[in-house]
């Protein structure tokens, strides 16, 4: 782990493999940390992986102004990683909210982004599938995502989650195809109890009514990127209908479907790493 200063704070990096090989910025999301891809890693040899911990959580700042966790904002964070490290261009993949930020900085400044890699994550700027999804989702009342409405609420997460941390994150932490690593858990616990966290951590849901409303403004927008969405079938909160119409936003995409949960690097990270390599090479 190195903590990287930049002009929009500190922020915590886990690195693998030389840095002379091509850079792969990946972007976890919750209730994880960079430590998410640790397993995947050592099967990306041939690439400088680099695992950055989003602010607000792992081992990066605790920053308490909300404005800082709409995931535009939080994708400049990650661009201004990349500066500090001397990078300018990058391959680049996230999952769950490292999946959304990864696609604004696709939207903001595609031209540094040599291919895109999305992880288990709606597609912001596709109104198709997120109507497909939405007509199968309130059938149900989104009961799968009942954890994003409670974590909206100001202050109550907070009451609720102090001192029960590890039971908050051991109740999501459980794999569909394989169970998550004990390691991995731990570290996600770890960060969980770091002071501010639950507030920091919330406020990345908190912001999300001011994402959706931007992500509306980029409905229509074709990105050239090439683009690999990965996506672990049998998530019940990003199902498989968010991918119809992909191909409208990214025509130059392809789709891997694998067959476990939504923490889909944490159960099958030999699987991922392998789409991942054989769609960047």
């Amino acid at each position: 782990m190195a903590l990287i200063q930049t002009q929009r704070g500190e922020f915590n990096i886990r690195t693998y493999g030389d840095s002379h090989l091509p850079p792969l910025i990946l972007v976890h999301g919750w209730p994880q940390s960079s430590y998410c891809w640790h397993h995947m890693a050592p099967f990306l040899e041939t690439y400088y992986v680099i695992a950055v911990d989003i602010r607000g959580m792992g081992d990066s700042n605790r920053a308490m102004e909300i404005e800082l966790y709409t995931k535009d904002q939080m994708s400049e964070d990650i661009f201004a990683i990349a500066d500090a490290l001397g990078i300018d261009k990058f391959y680049l993949g996230g999952h769950d909210w490292g999946g959304a930020i990864v696609q604004e900085m696709a939207l903001r400044k595609p031209k540094r982004i040599l291919k895109l890699i999305v992880i288990n994550m709606v597609i912001i700027n596709n109104r198709t599938g997120q109507l497909k999804a939405s007509e199968i989702l309130v059938k149900q009342l989104y009961r799968s995502s009942w954890y994003q409405f409670f974590l909206s609420i100001p202050q109550f997460p907070e009451a609720m989650i102090s001192g029960k941390e590890e039971i908050w994150v051991r109740f999501f932490s459980r794999g569909i195809s394989n169970p998550i690593p004990e390691d991995a858990i731990q570290e996600y616990i770890r960060c969980y109890k770091i002071p501010n966290s639950l507030t920091t951590i919330a406020n990345i849901y908190r912001t999300l009514h001011i994402d959706r409303k931007r992500w509306r403004q980029y409905e229509g927008i074709k990105l050239a990127i090439p683009t690999l969405v990965i996506h672990g079938i049998k998530d019940p909160v990003i199902i498989k209908e968010y991918i119809i119409g992909l191909e409208e936003c990214y025509p130059n995409s392809q789709i891997v479907h694998l067959d476990g949960g939504h923490f889909i690097v944490d159960e099958q990270p030999k699987e991922v790493a392998e789409a991942i390599t054989a769609f960047l090479s």
